[in-house]
């Protein structure tokens, strides 16, 4: 009795301390994930704000941060990163592309009743200029921001700062960091182009959005759901964008 009872004590103490240990590994794989995510946004934001390249440059640069770097780090200190990412529910398709049909008419509508409040085609103009995109290039470009851009987003803000960090720390966590980050990523990219009240209401929108698309995406652990959804937004966008080009 007294020797079962030893090892019921020896055996408590392994697991107990084995759960320190694993809280300690995720708790500094957390810690990465979010350092990782600040320092590549911060990175961007530069490139966007100050250096502004070209745009396929920028392109380019935006590729190895928000898909490359995240893949290497993961690589170097062991972190699961893809492991579930290929996961797809192909009978939910159709009812992605009905939502993201939806989302292209709100938008649409949003613009339909505020276009005379609001003076678009200076936002247009002003968002031209930052982005370096006239007319002869405004396809190209819509089409890389509508398709290419937002896979990089989705995989970066939705599944590098949101379905991975939250297997090493709490969901409301990852909630309100990928979130966060998602808006004022953008509002340091699009700032200079919005007067303050657009500006308030863009970071309160995208903050929304960015909870809006952790949340699709949390039952099924992949981007699938807000990358459909991202893409017809920026299909609605790009419309918008191309009546005044």
């Amino acid at each position: 009795m007294v020797k079962m009872r030893h090892r019921q004590y020896k055996g408590s103490r392994f697991i107990f301390g084995r759960q320190i240990i694993l809280m300690a590994m995720n708790k500094e794989k957390a810690s990465g994930i979010i350092v990782l995510v600040i320092i590549c946004c911060v990175f961007m934001a530069l490139i966007e704000t100050i250096i502004e390249p070209a745009y396929i440059v920028k392109s380019a640069l935006k590729v190895a941060v928000f898909l490359l770097l995240p893949l290497v780090y993961a690589k170097i200190t062991h972190t699961k990163l893809l492991d579930e990412f290929f996961k797809i529910d192909k009978r939910g398709m159709m009812k992605l592309f009905v939502l993201g049909s939806f989302i292209y008419a709100v938008i649409l509508g949003a613009y339909t009743l505020t276009k005379n409040f609001f003076d678009y085609a200076s936002l247009v103009q002003s968002l031209s200029a930052d982005q370096k995109v006239n007319s002869g290039s405004f396809i190209g470009v819509a089409l890389y921001i509508s398709f290419c851009n937002s896979f990089l987003e989705e995989f970066f803000f939705r599944f590098v700062a949101f379905i991975r960090l939250s297997k090493y720390t709490a969901r409301k966590i990852a909630y309100i960091f990928s979130s966060g980050m998602f808006a004022v990523y953008h509002i340091a990219m699009i700032g200079m182009s919005f007067p303050p009240l657009m500006l308030l209401l863009a970071l309160i929108g995208l903050a929304i959005g960015g909870l809006l698309f952790d949340y699709v995406d949390s039952k099924n652990e992949n981007i699938y759901h807000s990358w459909v959804i991202h893409m017809f937004a920026d299909f609605a966008i790009m419309t918008i964008w191309y009546l005044y080009i």
